[in-house]
């Protein structure tokens, strides 16, 4: 198939996330390779932090999902929030008072006098902005997939949510960001840039009864970009040696060494 041709079947998700988009690596892919490579194409499980980050990406960017988002109107995890999730065909699902927490920050991101997220509105939504854009191409001598957030202004914007704003830049090599920000800047050739909003409330001292959220904007440095280039090496080295069609070894056989 054509580039083109992969790129559109590549927006849907059914085909992403599916057996023709395990045809080719991600960034997600990467940490599992480097740090975790029995692992590999193992499902990830969902929980609390990933839906509730998928439901604000819903709600700001796709709206017109966000109506089926599945949501258990329960209190607690009890046989009824089970049966929901059989009913449902679900492994986890967000609560209501869960999904209402998101649902306010949503509030409070939209509204115009909301002015500290103005600049990343005026991005978000650019009359031109492309939303959930699909993108493979040929990374160190692989086929890599990706679908960014959010394309506007010559750049790609990710919308993450965060427990705690102020400690992205030491957490975000942790989870990975710096390589998927090395991987998005090759496929789409083009800076990329992370919006992050705060997940709790804010009390604001001076204006009894008011509240805000933290927001963070963030941009990987070249000495990121290098090291981040270092961890996707060693990925595709063990890639190489035991998934790919001339491998070398089973993954069954690893075996750690080292000196202490």
């Amino acid at each position: 198939m054509e580039n083109k041709e992969i790129i559109e079947k590549l927006r849907d998700d059914k085909h992403y996330y599916g057996e023709f988009g395990k045809m080719f690596l991600s960034n997600s892919d990467i940490k599992v390779l480097r740090d975790n490579p029995e692992a590999f194409r193992l499902d990830t499980p969902t929980n609390e932090n990933l839906e509730k980050g998928r439901l604000f990406h819903q709600l700001i960017l796709e709206p017109e999902k966000a109506k089926d988002f599945p949501i258990a109107d329960v209190t607690r995890r009890d046989s009824t929030y089970k049966k929901f999730l059989e009913d449902n065909d679900l492994d986890f699902a967000l609560k209501t008072s869960e999904a209402d927490e998101i649902k306010d920050l949503v509030d409070w991101f939209m509204n115009d006098n909301t002015t500290k997220v103005k600049g990343m509105k005026e991005y978000l939504f650019d009359f031109d902005a492309k939303y959930e854009e699909p993108m493979v191409a040929d990374i160190f001598g692989h086929k890599f997939k990706g679908k960014a957030d959010c394309i506007s202004q010559e750049m790609i914007i990710d919308l993450k949510t965060s427990q705690d704003v102020s400690k992205f830049t030491r957490n975000a090599p942790y989870y990975y960001y710096d390589t998927q920000s090395l991987i998005y800047q090759t496929l789409y050739g083009m800076p990329m840039v992370f919006f992050v909003i705060g997940k709790t409330p804010k009390a604001i001292g001076t204006k009894p009864g008011s509240f805000t959220y933290d927001v963070g904007i963030f941009n990987p440095t070249p000495e990121t970009l290098a090291r981040a280039k270092e961890k996707v090496e060693h990925a595709l080295y063990h890639y190489d040696k035991y998934f790919s069609q001339n491998a070398e070894e089973s993954v069954e056989d690893i075996i750690y060494k080292g000196q202490f």
